[in-house]
């Protein structure tokens, strides 16, 4: 009995320095630039939100691993100039698995958009698509930033667009190309000549990446331009 005791104890003990050490290696965290804060005009709760609730069609973009949300402020700015409604939650830990559902309270919340649009930057792009194959009768199409899905689309026709960097040393390009087999048959694919990982949003360098070989605002404005452009034709 006492071996018994003294084993749950030492589980215990053992769990709790393993979630200890977890939530310390989460505070470690890549913060939002001086300039991405600029982007950001309105907070509800903890949502970061760009345009008007009233409009047609949302979007809601999930954060990278252990980035802050406010690093994709630039994102849901521009695209709010051109009529969408984006959500940008800053999810627990700022990590997007603890939270991929989060879409769900974000949908009720804003009734009045019609049609949504799931995205994500990394493993924030494949929760979106976890939440997706959950839900796709919620959900009209989904982004990837340098991310994959989590689960197998390969027999839905689901809308995807998939943006990914020549030079990311993440998401490589023989990553990607390992995974086409997950996203569904309608598929919009588009290579970043000279993008890495990190400049799909604005938190600085990131371990393990590679240098851009572009302007960091460079990426940003072409990955803006692309979904645009894909928002566009799935609209029309």
């Amino acid at each position: 009995m006492k071996i018994v005791k003294i084993s749950i104890i030492s589980i215990f003990c053992l769990l709790l320095i393993l979630a200890g050490g977890f939530y310390v290696w989460t505070q470690f965290y890549y913060e939002a630039t001086e300039d991405a804060l600029a982007f950001v005009n309105e907070q509800e709760g903890p949502y970061l939100v760009f345009g008007d609730e009233s409009a047609t069609t949302g979007v809601v973009f999930y954060q990278g691993a252990k980035v802050e949300a406010a690093a994709y402020s630039y994102l849901g700015a521009e695209l709010a100039k051109e009529g969408y409604f984006v959500v940008i939650p800053q999810l627990p830990l700022n990590l997007a698995i603890l939270g991929f559902n989060e879409a769900q309270s974000i949908m009720e919340q804003y009734d009045q958009v019609e049609n949504w649009y799931l995205g994500g930057h990394s493993l924030g792009g494949a929760m979106a698509s976890r939440f997706a194959y959950l839900n796709e009768q919620l959900v009209e199409g989904i982004i990837y930033l340098a991310s994959y899905p989590a689960d197998d689309f390969s027999q839905s026709n689901i809308p995807k667009l998939s943006i990914y960097g020549e030079v990311d040393q993440i998401a490589t390009l023989e990553t990607m190309e390992t995974k086409r087999e997950l996203f569904s048959p309608n598929t919009t694919w588009s290579m970043i000549e000279g993008g890495n990982h990190a400049n799909f949003g604005m938190y600085g360098p990131q371990k393990g990446d590679n240098e851009g070989l572009m302007p960091a605002s460079e990426q940003r404005d072409e990955t803006v331009a692309t979904i645009l452009n894909w928002l566009d034709q799935q609209q029309n």
